[in-house]
């Protein structure tokens, strides 16, 4: 995936992942470091960068997390996409990138029937 400036996503390398592991294992089972949760195949293993790839984050081990499917589903949404949104919007207007807008077209309502009033007299068409 391509970022807005041209940025192509950095994933972790191998040993940095391995790494990672390696520091969150205990009694050789590797745990969630947000909620130490054990993590297999069920809850699934994660590695997430700390400070995300788009906003500058490193594929480094000091910014690589290991997370359960669920810590990182909750910070993806509640920190990383808010952020990435944020700086989105921030390019977007440094650049000019924002779309033209353009006016709804509706037909608009049909005439109605002038009302009857005691001051104006009713007009009665005769016919032949």
């Amino acid at each position: 995936m391509t970022s807005l400036l041209g940025h192509k996503r950095r994933e972790f390398t191998q040993k940095v992942r391995k790494e990672a592991l390696r520091r969150c294992t205990r009694n050789s089972k590797p745990h969630c470091e947000t909620c130490d949760t054990e993590l297999n195949e069920r809850t699934g293993i994660i590695f997430e960068h700390v400070i995300p790839d788009g906003l500058g984050g490193e594929p480094t081990l000091d910014n690589c997390k290991v997370h359960c499917k669920t810590c990182a589903d909750i910070k993806t949404h509640t920190e990383d996409n808010p952020r990435m949104r944020k700086a989105d919007r921030t390019v977007k207007k440094r650049f000019g990138l924002r779309p033209e807008r353009q006016k709804i077209q509706s037909a608009g309502f049909a005439k109605r029937q002038p009302q009857r009033t005691a001051s104006r007299p009713i007009v009665r068409h005769s016919q032949s």
